[in-house]
């Protein structure tokens, strides 16, 4: 029994469980569920003594793997009681004394802020609760910023779903359970919270503002989007195309990001081994990370694409899919709702997989294309990602981009050169005014060629479909049958590796092309 069966009976079965146990989820289970549990453990311990039942010893990590599901779960799982605001979410008007617990999203006719609630006032009764809620300011309030203590005056409700969207599933990602709309919100002490914070953020809108000044719409807003993920100022037109080129994600902070980012480095540097690329693409997402603030989803992409690097380093099959495994286990354990309701992490897991998987496989097929440059590298990484991802994509959102494959071979190589320029013109102006728009007008150049590739080629006639209500039926067998062709690909590579005597861990596994 090698060591690494353990790890995906473990691996395997808290997935499972996580996935299964989100049309179950309560603060504590039944004590019969444990006693269940209890028993198969027993039967895997006997079963270890018995000599025709080795393989029994995966019973017992694999039972392991659902008490860990069911714990972290029990963990996470909200109800609201006396003691949380959400319970008082009635629509009545009340007022709330709490603290800033979020970067505030400030849009052209509203601001909204995450606050985590101390007290809440209904009436005459004054009451010590705890929870979060998503308040809405209308253009003209005081703004405030993370850590500010403030005390917010209006109606307390909860979110509002719609039939295509669950609003309360998406605010329970970041433990937001209740709304005020239209919030009267003064200060209400001196600023708490975490100074690094508070200034990674006061930066990163200094770096908006800064941009603003250097570039005018759409380029400005594009740019925002390119380092510091801000979608707030895209143009709507611009908004479109890059939705129906497959583009979207060059601005939107997920683990799809960091892997296109991953992607477009590993272009730039194909003339460099595979390892000599890892301390440049690590600085490039961490680098990028702190741009955007070091948000909740974009540390999660980073580690997610750091962890990958760093599976791809290793150079084995096996090592590198636990590696990912135990990627996506660390951060469900943190919070298993992220595999129900948040689309960056389904996204990036599977362009991740498809990039580890069936980039490999993809290779023969594109023997056609020159090196030069790195073209061949870039569509082979990325149509393994898409293969994937698009997917999933059409079922969330009822979208696909036929001419993403195309649009991301065009437009992402140009990506590094926009940021470089963009982020140099920024600290050029800070120095001497006149250098920085020197500096921003050469970023204007690729910034154009990125808007234009997805103007032109989302202006296509069939560039994107649209299907509502897409069946689940058709994308579990979409992904059973690339499952199947993995396999049995990965099987004739194994079988070709051990004709030859070479160990099957040397088959290509690293995402190469």
């Amino acid at each position: 029994m090698r060591p690494s069966h353990l790890s995906y009976a473990f691996l395997g079965s808290f997935l499972a469980a996580s996935f299964g146990f989100q049309w179950w989820q309560l603060p504590a289970y039944p004590w019969w569920m444990w006693g269940v549990l209890g028993i198969f453990v027993f039967f895997g311990i006997v079963g270890i003594y018995v000599n025709a039942a080795r393989n029994a010893a995966l019973v017992i990590p694999a039972i392991m793997g659902i008490a860990f599901a069911m714990i972290c779960i029990s963990r996470t799982t909200h109800l609201p009681s006396l003691t949380t605001a959400d319970s008082y979410a009635d629509g009545s008007l009340v007022a709330i004394k709490g603290t800033i617990a979020d970067d505030a999203d400030r849009r052209p006719l509203k601001t909204n802020y995450i606050v985590e609630i101390e007290l809440l006032r209904r009436g005459t009764e004054t009451l010590k609760v705890s929870g979060r809620a998503l308040m809405t300011t209308v253009p003209g309030s005081t703004l405030f910023e993370y850590g500010d203590r403030i005390v917010a005056t209006g109606k307390l409700e909860k979110p509002k779903n719609t039939e295509d969207f669950r609003y309360d599933n998406y605010l329970s990602l970041k433990e937001v359970y209740s709304l005020m709309p239209r919030a009267q919100m003064v200060m209400a002490g001196a600023p708490t919270g975490s100074q690094t914070l508070r200034s990674m953020y006061r930066l990163r809108r200094a770096l908006e503002e800064r941009i603003n000044l250097l570039l005018t719409e759409p380029h400005a807003s594009l740019l925002a989007g390119l380092l510091l993920g801000s979608r707030r100022g895209i143009p709507a037109d611009l908004q479109e195309d890059f939705k129906n080129t497959g583009l979207t994600h060059l601005v939107a902070i997920s683990g799809y990001n960091i892997t296109m980012l991953i992607t477009v480095m590993g272009t730039l540097l194909f003339w460099l081994p595979l390892r000599w690329r890892f301390i440049p693409s690590v600085l490039l997402i961490t680098g990028f990370t702190l741009l955007t603030g070091a948000s909740a989803s974009a540390v999660r992409a980073a580690v997610m694409g750091i962890l990958g690097l760093l599976a791809l380093q290793l150079g084995r099959v096996q090592t590198t899919r636990l590696a990912v495994l135990w990627t996506a286990f660390f951060m469900l354990a943190w919070n298993p709702k992220t595999l129900w309701y948040d689309a960056g992490f389904q996204l990036s897991f599977l362009a991740l997989l498809g990039v580890l998987e069936i980039a490999p496989l993809l290779k023969p097929w594109l023997t056609w294309l020159p090196e030069t440059l790195g073209i061949r590298e870039s569509l082979c990484l990325t149509l393994a990602a898409q293969m994937l991802a698009s997917a999933w994509i059409f079922f969330l959102f009822g979208e696909l981009s036929l001419i993403a494959p195309i649009s991301n071979l065009l437009a992402p190589p140009l990506v590094p050169a926009a940021s470089l320029l963009g982020f140099l013109s920024m600290a050029f102006s800070a120095v001497w005014m006149p250098l920085g728009r020197f500096t921003a007008a050469l970023a204007w150049l690729p910034l154009t060629w990125i808007t234009g590739v997805a103007h032109l080629l989302g202006s296509l006639p069939f560039a994107a479909v649209t299907m509502e209500g897409f069946p689940a039926a058709g994308i579990i067998a979409y992904y059973f049958c690339i499952a199947a062709w993995v396999v049995v690909k990965n099987m004739d590579i194994a079988a070709a590796l051990r004709g030859r005597g070479m160990p099957v861990n040397s088959a290509p596994g690293n995402g190469r092309c």
